[in-house]
């Protein structure tokens, strides 16, 4: 008994930042400072992403699309829109893999942004074809038909979900060191 006393005090207690009192003081606040449920999203109009006005611009290793400086960022959205990067996924990965990867998280608030058949065209997919219907893994292509599918019902997008059939497309954001739910600008 008292051997297994001793090694129980070796153990030193650790207690991440983000559940600590302090850090979830930090979230409020910024939840409280930043969010606003009562405002209807605005998306903006993305017909013409190739031109100059697109929100996306494609990274230099062209393996993702940023939220361009020059875009507005004064959209109402919570977390902003220019800490999101989109990422497409391995076949049968989800986006929560997709985005750790990178060193992001996946931020189901911004596949509203990402749901458009002009964000596959700009990341040089190939869509033979485009359809909308209601599946938990879209946005997403399946590569061996060449085929796109959009998410016809919001109310499912989700950051989970694999299949070997599909590579999804996936909002990523950064974060704070150890304060994942608050993006690095957001306070």
């Amino acid at each position: 008994m008292e051997e297994s006393l001793r090694w129980h005090c070796l153990v030193d207690p650790y207690l991440p930042y983000e559940y600590t009192s302090e850090g979830m003081l930090e979230r409020i606040h910024a939840y409280i400072q930043y969010q606003d449920f009562c405002a209807a999203a605005i998306v903006p109009d993305t017909s013409a992403m190739q031109s100059s006005t697109s929100p996306f611009i494609l990274q230099p290793n062209m393996t993702h699309l940023a939220w361009a400086h020059n875009a507005s960022s004064s959209l109402p959205t919570w977390p902003p829109v220019n800490s999101m990067q989109v990422w497409l996924s391995e076949a049968g990965q989800a986006c929560t893999s997709t985005c750790q990867q990178h060193g992001l998280v996946c931020e189901p608030e911004f596949f509203k942004f990402i749901n458009k058949k002009e964000v596959f065209q700009q990341l040089n997919i190939v869509c033979d074809s485009t359809e909308s219907e209601m599946n938990h893994l879209y946005p997403a292509v399946a590569e061996n038909v060449r085929e796109c599918y959009l998410q016809k019902e919001p109310l499912l997008f989700s950051c989970a979900g694999c299949s070997t059939k599909y590579q999804r497309l996936c909002p990523c954001r950064d974060y704070r060191k150890g304060q994942v739910a608050l993006c690095r600008d957001c306070l």
